[in-house]
């Protein structure tokens, strides 16, 4: 029986991409937002705060069915077009909650990420309808699921050939008022699933207060990233009034799990650094090749010190010190010899 949503032995961590954002490999993404859109000058509003703060996502539901049916009902696809404007207009993907499948495909159109609640999360035609759409989907694990139930809800999902599904513990049913967050799933569901695990504290609190010292809660367990719903004024809120904090707070509790915006910045560039030396060091193995195909050494004197005369003139135009780059550089260098090398060994 195959069941992909397991981990087999020696499996790499899934890492799963929504937009620029990297679930499963980025440090600890925060996405934030509303529970429900309830203006599009709100959703602008949290859409600007949330950025600033260092979230990576901005969620916000509007299709979503509450937990009464007299209850705010969401803005609809109207509230969709919203959300979609305001991440578009700072530059952060988007996630929203869908509840029935003829709304995926209008949804996908607009969002980066699609959302299946917890009371949904058997609803089997909706998770084949989400594997279908090959879409990036967040699984939110039930009140009352076991480990195994949840995995195999996500099994429909991938059984479409969608891989692209991020698990999130969002609390479970017991004898308090709120259901009681599950830490004890992060580590877990890490060992049972190479699938990315997110936490979703704001519906297991009955006070804002308790969210950050549970998303603190969520990073220290190793979680891949945390769902914080924030509003500009929770005790006047249409929904959720328990669980999202005011948003003149996010940035404190940003700060308190050290993901500031400048360093969130700075984690993100030094990736990006990450991933040009390893573009390089390809580019430089096919220059190998080409340099072996002709009889040419690996170490060509005469170039290297003309690229390291460029470099050196860049970084004083820059303002940097040039023999701290030419340091840099002449490890880059010796790395890409020692891949040349190796290379021809292997011909």
């Amino acid at each position: 029986m195959e069941r992909r949503a397991h981990r087999v032995e020696n499996q790499l961590d899934t890492v799963i991409a929504v937009g620029d954002v990297r679930f499963g490999s980025d440090p600890f993404p925060v996405i934030a937002g509303p529970c429900s859109i309830e203006s599009e000058e709100q959703i602008h509003l949290l859409a600007k705060e949330a950025e600033a703060a260092g979230a990576r996502v901005l969620r916000g539901n509007t299709l979503a069915v509450m937990g009464s049916p007299y209850g705010f009902k969401g803005l609809g696809m109207a509230g969709v077009r919203m959300l979609a404007e305001a991440g578009a207009a700072v530059g952060l993907p988007t996630l929203t909650q869908i509840s029935e499948p003829g709304q995926i495909d209008e949804v996908v159109a607009l969002i980066d990420m699609i959302e299946i609640g917890s009371g949904n999360m058997q609803n089997f035609e909706l998770l084949r309808a989400a594997g279908a759409s090959l879409h990036p989907v967040m699984l939110k694990r039930g009140p009352s699921a076991t480990f195994d139930e949840w995995l195999w809800a996500a099994e429909y999902i991938l059984a479409e050939g969608n891989e692209n599904v991020v698990m999130c513990e969002r609390g479970i049913r017991a004898f308090e008022k709120a259901d009681t967050l599950d830490i004890a799933a992060v580590p877990k569901m890490q060992e049972l699933s190479h699938l990315p695990v997110v936490v979703f504290p704001s519906h297991a609190v009955t006070e804002p207060s308790a969210v950050g010292p549970l998303a603190l809660a969520a990073q220290g367990a190793g979680a891949n990233g945390v769902v914080i719903e924030i509003h500009e004024n929770p005790a006047e809120a249409s929904v959720n009034r328990e669980g999202q904090i005011p948003v003149g707070d996010f940035g404190a509790i940003m700060d308190r799990l050290g993901i500031g915006r400048m360093r969130g910045a700075v984690d993100l560039l030094d990736q990006d650094i990450v991933r040009m030396l390893a573009r390089r060091r390809a580019l430089t193995a096919k220059i190998g090749e080409v340099k072996a195909d002709r009889g040419m050494p690996v170490y060509v004197p005469t170039r290297e010190g003309e690229l390291l005369g460029v470099i050196r003139e860049e970084a004083d135009l820059l303002g940097l010190d040039k023999e701290y780059v030419s340091g840099l550089f002449n490890a880059i260098l010796e790395d890409s010899r020692a891949a040349q090398r190796r290379a021809r060994e292997e011909l």
